[in-house]
């Protein structure tokens, strides 16, 4: 008995600042390990780059001249942030997921503040933090360079500040406080706008309050028009602002975006976009993708199943009356999924914003049960998690990335010029890589591959044995670098005859992007210095 008091005793001594700390000293360890580091990341570092280095809001990025870009003002504030970080702690990967690591630290207190005010039980919101730092698909999420980490941040700041400042006199929830201003509205779709500045997908994130105001508008009387017109206004004059700052940037934003979004399934029929939610999850659940790892979240996605359909059961037998909470929160995951299925862009990334809200559903659901038995459901469930987790880092983190970019230091000079795959720009200087994207539109620009390497003045070309892959595999990986085919040959002849082979190394991890195929070999990459002479002939042939 006393051993056990003892232990409570110092459980109820610990705060949530301490097990975030934990978490963020834990993951900082193997930040750069896991997942292994994508092109994305680099693209979106590097845009960064170039607007810190050309001072221009406007610029795009370095390493495309032929794959079209147009400039615009949605990802604005995330690509600020990237600036403040490299000024801080220089370019390289560890600067742009340590902002992620961040992000996903502060978004643990503001879940676990969220938890408190939907249970007023210190121990269950901390044993909510737990469950969600311990979650895989959370701590890729924290890892990974990319804005999903940051509009979960975003969404869970909203959601808390709606809870403990515009939703009030809940019966089952005595301890929220009440209010509901217009100012307060006002304020939250302001804070929800602004987070259009840092990724597209703000809109998914935007859609969950809607649905509760709108539900709040026809079933409580205590929400007024003004109230709904008040968030929807902020949140309409934000989304203004950005678009008007895009027309700043490029005269035909709207032509450009919207054809850029048809390439990515924006504009497709309802019907089809419907299909491809059930593809969507279907793929995270069997884990198929093209370049992008996915964690094993198997067990997740059966489990919050399960807690969706009891909590709508018992949403249906209380006439959605009795607990507002659960309302909020089906209706969160209902306004996620009408998000995705809006813009249609299912990229796999952005599952990671049904995570936190499924899980308050279950800290919701099991609040008012019997302390031991919600204590033993609460334990064995963190235990699944962090096995899962625990295995997975151990068997999919990749300590081999400083090791591939020494490899090519070792014989390219940094201010060189190069032809190579974006996930080496963490090595070259701005300005100096070319990335093999841009070859889909020679023939669109009347050049050849010999024309296109005297254009750049490309003194080496970084050739992965997954070109080889993607030719001999066409056109199942063409989604990759386009249809290699109207170029390939030359590229081959070209490498022969105008180039010099003078490193090969291999790479089981970077020397291939499909991730079905990362692993499961050496991939070979070959290092090519351009002969003096190539670019002289070139032009030659031009004139």
């Amino acid at each position: 008995m006393y051993m056990y008091n003892s232990i409570k005793n110092k459980f109820n001594k610990i705060k949530a600042s301490h097990l975030i700390l934990l978490f963020f000293i834990i993951n900082i360890f193997f930040l750069t390990n896991f997942p292994f580091i994508h092109s994305d990341e680099a693209w979106l570092s590097g845009l960064s780059r170039q607007i810190m280095q050309t001072e221009n809001l406007a610029s795009t990025e370095s390493f495309f001249d032929l794959l079209p870009r147009h400039p615009h003002a949605v990802k604005i504030f995330f690509h600020l942030l990237q600036i403040i970080f490299i000024k801080l702690f220089d370019y390289q990967i560890f600067t742009f997921r340590l902002i992620s690591l961040v992000a996903g630290s502060v978004s643990l207190y503001i879940f676990y503040k969220i938890s408190f005010l939907i249970t007023n039980s210190k121990k269950l919101s901390l044993s909510a933090l737990i469950i969600l730092a311990a979650d895989i698909h959370f701590i890729y999420s924290s890892h990974l360079a990319r804005q999903e980490i940051i509009l979960v941040l975003f969404f869970l700041s909203v959601f808390y500040y709606f809870l403990k400042n515009i939703d009030s006199k809940n019966a089952d929830n005595y301890y929220l406080k009440s209010g509901h201003s217009v100012q307060k509205d006002f304020i939250l779709g302001l804070i929800l706008g602004l987070s259009i500045g840092f990724h597209p997908n703000a809109f998914i994130i935007s859609m969950p309050l809607i649905l509760i105001y709108s539900w709040n508008l026809i079933f409580n009387q205590k929400t007024t028009f003004k109230n709904y017109l008040s968030f929807g206004a902020a949140l309409t004059i934000t989304a203004l602002l950005f678009i008007y700052l895009s027309f700043q940037f490029d005269p035909n934003f709207i032509s450009n975006y919207s054809s850029y979004g048809a390439r990515l399934g924006v504009l497709d029929s309802f019907l089809i976009k419907l299909e491809n939610l059930k593809a969507f999850y279907l793929k995270l659940f069997y884990r198929v993708s093209g370049t992008y790892y996915i964690p094993p979240i198997k067990f997740q996605l059966i489990f919050f199943t399960a807690v969706i359909t009891v909590s709508i059961i018992k949403s249906i037998f209380s006439r959605f009356k009795k607990d507002r909470i659960n309302i909020y929160l089906l209706l969160t995951l209902l306004g996620l999924n009408l998000g995705y299925l809006i813009i249609g862009r299912y990229n796999q990334t952005s599952i990671i914003f049904i995570l936190p809200a499924a899980y308050l559903i279950f800290i919701n659901m099991i609040k008012n049960l019997n302390p031991k038995f919600r204590g033993s459901l609460v334990l064995i469930l963190i235990i699944i998690l962090l096995l899962n987790t625990g295995f997975t880092i151990i068997k999919d983190s990749h300590y081999n990335y400083q090791d591939y970019l020494h490899q090519i230091a070792e014989v390219v000079p940094q201010e060189a010029r190069v032809l190579a795959n974006l996930n080496t720009d963490y090595y070259f200087e701005n300005g100096s890589l070319y990335d093999y994207r841009n070859l889909e539109y020679l023939e669109e620009n009347k050049l050849s591959f010999a024309d296109y390497i005297n254009k750049n003045k490309i003194e080496y070309i970084i050739y992965p044995e997954e070109m080889d892959f993607i030719y001999n595999s066409r056109p199942s990986w063409n989604i990759l670098y386009g249809n290699l085919y109207p170029y390939y040959s030359e590229m081959q002849q070209f490498l022969k005859q105008k180039t010099k082979l003078i490193k090969i190394f291999s790479s089981s991890t970077y020397g291939m992007r499909i991730v079905r195929k990362i692993g499961q070999k050496d991939w070979s990459v070959k290092i090519y210095k351009v002969n003096s002479a190539a670019g002289s002939e070139a032009v030659q042939k031009a004139d």
